[in-house]
């Protein structure tokens, strides 16, 4: 039964993932991006509730004033398109690019 759970817990695991490669990482290539945009929402927003709530609002309507990059960066290259993900989908993604890149786990 424990082996049952677990590779129930495993498989679900490795789907979240394959879908937040296949949602994001698909387009934006590699982690330095996501690092940086993380460094970013930290420093602005600092915790976790604050930093996926602004993810999120700014992933379902994103404005220059929303986003945390410079105003040259958008400036240049402008702001992303409006997400095609539900809301579920969209918070299950957020949820895995907190867990993968928030700071905190990156101090030792």
């Amino acid at each position: 039964m424990v082996k049952i759970i677990l590779l129930t817990l495993v498989s679900l695991a490795y789907l979240n993932a394959s879908s937040f490669e296949e949602n994001c990482l698909n387009c934006h290539g590699n982690d330095f991006k996501f690092n940086m945009m993380m460094k970013k929402y930290t420093q602005k927003y600092s915790s976790e509730k604050r930093i996926k709530e602004a993810i999120f609002d700014y992933l379902k309507e994103p404005t220059a004033e929303k986003s945390v990059l410079p105003y040259e960066y958008i400036n240049r290259f402008g702001t992303k398109e409006k997400t095609t993900l539900d809301d579920k989908t969209l918070r299950e993604m957020i949820d895995i690019y907190y867990d993968r890149f928030n700071l905190r786990s990156k101090i030792y």
